[in-house]
């Protein structure tokens, strides 16, 4: 499949400006260009409640230290964090090479002790100081091999864990940093291409390559622990879902690119059980590919997934019997908070549900421009639950705060560049990662 046909749009024209109050405008939603409606099958996402028979109440908001890793920590579950009720842009920095013809972002930023963590499409990390945005160090990751210097897509993702910052590359590099400073402390090269952000808790790193290998590493040495391989997948999406890994229960959930979801005994690689997120029902030609993108979500004995092939699940850790399933598809990691679980579907439909029975409380359509020639390129990613809003971010550079209670669109404002990765959040801070390698904090 062709990456740009898929994740590419020409930033919109339009800009707005930032109201007094705070980040987002509260002007009504009046986007440019046409908006044509998307052919789904809208009852299938009806609400399952009458209007105001639920009344969503969420845990307060708490502040957060770190965002670790991708999807937050390694069981990507960070419920309702604080970061202000009337955020404003306060810094500004580039870190690098950002999207071109032929390398692309594929890792969102990552923050622990007041340090944002950056790498860019040409596999340059870079230290960040979290209350200004002056540049600490930098270290460019590279290649064994000269052949594999031109590959693009260098940098897959980031993680931190125990001071030490882990790299994982489109070359196949597994790196070790130190945190302070950027050396090197360990590698461990793999001959096929790494596209996914790497998960780290306990003492071990999990990686996961583009042929379907799952590889446990010792977290102090590099030392490779057990290793999966399944089959793989002709056509499939760039990038991919990171595992989710539960140390108290020595549990491991990944996700790939045939559809399957499996479990493992994480100190040993023992498989546990197996499912596969594909449906019959096709909405369209993109629907067709089964690889699974969105991160899985470990709640307690509760496995969230959601596969590109329109399949929600949620799944028993214990046993790997499917709990409750809906037919909605999509790449972005579901949201988990108090009894609530928020989705955005792949046609932009941001969906509240109960997380025990997946019935639907609300569904709000995000109002991105569509029409038939560039949707296949345009997408949205979040949702992120912060001060009792959802926000959600697109490839054309719109950013959406919305109610998490009802779903009404809160106020938006614009980029002047797209965002294909999901802010991260820790501090108190928002930060944001545009097409362009520029990371923006709010505050």
């Amino acid at each position: 499949m062709n990456f740009r046909n898929y994740k590419r749009l020409a930033v919109c024209g339009l800009a707005i400006a930032l109201s007094a109050c705070g980040l987002f405008s509260k002007d009504k939603v009046q986007l440019d260009g046409e908006r044509i409606a998307v052919l789904r099958e809208s009852a299938m996402l009806a609400p399952d409640f009458k209007a105001n028979e639920i009344k969503i109440k969420l845990p307060k908001p708490h502040t957060n230290a770190k965002w670790s890793q991708a999807g937050g920590n390694s069981i990507h579950m960070m419920g309702h964090l604080q970061a202000g009720s009337k955020l404003k842009k306060f810094w500004k920095s580039g870190f690098g090479e950002g999207n071109s013809k032929r390398d692309y972002l594929l890792a969102a930023p990552v923050i622990a002790y007041n340090v944002v963590f950056t790498i860019d499409a040409d596999a340059e990390v870079r230290a960040f100081r979290l209350d200004d945005g002056d540049e600490i160090w930098s270290k460019r990751v590279k290649p064994l091999n000269k052949d594999e210097r031109d590959v693009s897509m260098k940098g897959a993702g980031l993680a931190e864990f125990n001071r030490k910052i882990y790299v994982t590359t489109g070359f196949g590099g597994v790196f070790a940093l130190d945190m302070k400073t950027g050396k090197q402390i360990w590698r461990f090269d793999e001959p096929s291409p790494i596209r996914i952000a790497p998960t780290v808790a306990a003492g071990k790193v999990f990686v996961q390559t583009i042929e379907n290998s799952l590889i446990a590493l010792d977290a102090e040495n590099g030392k490779e622990l057990w290793r999966y391989k399944t089959s793989t997948e002709a056509t499939t999406l760039v990038g991919g879902a990171s595992p989710a890994y539960d140390p108290e229960q020595d549990v491991v959930i990944a996700a790939f690119s045939t559809g399957e979801l499996r479990a493992f005994k994480a100190s040993t690689g023992s498989s546990l059980w197996s499912d596969l997120l594909v449906t019959r029902r096709r909405t369209n030609t993109l629907a067709n590919i089964n690889g699974i993108k969105a991160s899985p979500v470990i709640d307690g004995d509760v496995v969230y997934a959601l596969g590109h092939s329109n399949i929600l699940t949620a799944i028993d850790l214990r046993s790997g019997n499917r709990i409750w399933e809906r037919e909605i598809g999509g790449i972005n990691q579901p949201w988990i908070a108090g009894k609530y679980l928020y989705v955005l579907s792949s046609d932009f439909d941001l969906i509240a549900m109960e997380k025990s029975s997946g019935k639907i409380v609300w569904n709000t359509n995000i109002p991105v421009n569509i029409d038939e020639d560039n949707r296949a390129g345009l997408f949205a990613n979040g949702p992120v639950l912060t001060s009792n809003r959802l926000i959600v971010s697109t490839s054309n550079g719109y950013i959406f705060a919305v109610s998490p209670y009802d779903g009404k669109i809160l106020g938006y404002i614009t980029l002047s560049d797209g965002v294909e990765v999901s802010p991260v959040v820790a501090g108190g801070i928002t930060i944001f990662t545009t097409n362009d390698a520029d990371i923006i904090a709010y505050k």
